[in-house]
């Protein structure tokens, strides 16, 4: 069942893109919203079928397709991030009513760059982030706005402001543990949500 609070994160798991994933998380956070991402605990638990409980239990979804691209010269596409959003895809046209009401952020790192790899979504109306987390923020922000969810949304410079706060912080008291802030498997991604959720809910602005 949908949560209207839920939003469904498709991205790369990677130390590079995890700036990026920081700032997605925070500003679904800072606007109210509950991040959802697959982080799969059970052994015994298919994973894309815990992808599939998480897109049929949110009615956003945010797909980044930044990181199509090879790890190495040498390297396969790294394509499950278009499949997942395929998949997304197939929920909202399935003629379920219940899923035709979802929405969607398709993002990417430059403008016009995915009609190479994904020419079938050129009718979509796609951001670019340029590996910018302010931008990201910004494009999240934006979307968030669009579907009049929210009474009042900050702008979101003021989100930008309280992200880098937020992110003194989390390095400091992450590292004073010993953990490697800029790892992306340092922590649990329900840990960094934790985290973030109660430092919004003590120092929110608005």
């Amino acid at each position: 069942m949908m949560d209207t609070k839920n939003v469904f994160i498709n991205c790369p798991f990677d130390n590079e893109f995890y700036p990026l994933l920081k700032g997605i998380f925070f500003v679904l956070i800072y606007l109210g919203f509950k991040p959802k991402i697959a982080e799969t605990s059970d052994s015994g638990q298919v994973r894309i079928l815990k992808i599939k409980d998480l897109m049929v239990a949110s009615p956003l979804s945010i797909h980044d397709l930044s990181r199509i691209d090879p790890l190495a010269t040498d390297a396969a596409a790294r394509l499950n991030m278009a499949f997942e959003m395929g998949i997304d895809f197939g929920l909202r046209y399935s003629g379920i009513p219940e899923y035709g009401t979802k929405r969607f952020l398709i993002l990417e790192k430059e403008e016009h760059r995915y009609k190479t790899f994904l020419s079938d979504i050129s009718g979509n109306d796609i951001k670019s982030h340029q590996n910018d987390p302010e931008l990201i923020i910004k494009a999240i922000r934006d979307w968030i706005k669009s579907q009049g969810q929210r009474k009042a949304v900050p702008r979101h410079k003021l989100i930008f402001s309280a992200f880098n706060e937020f992110l003194m912080y989390y390095n400091q008291m992450i590292g004073g543990e010993g953990y490697d802030p800029k790892e992306i498997t340092a922590l649990t991604f329900s840990d960094v949500i934790d985290i973030m959720t109660n430092w919004v809910k003590k120092f929110k602005k608005i």
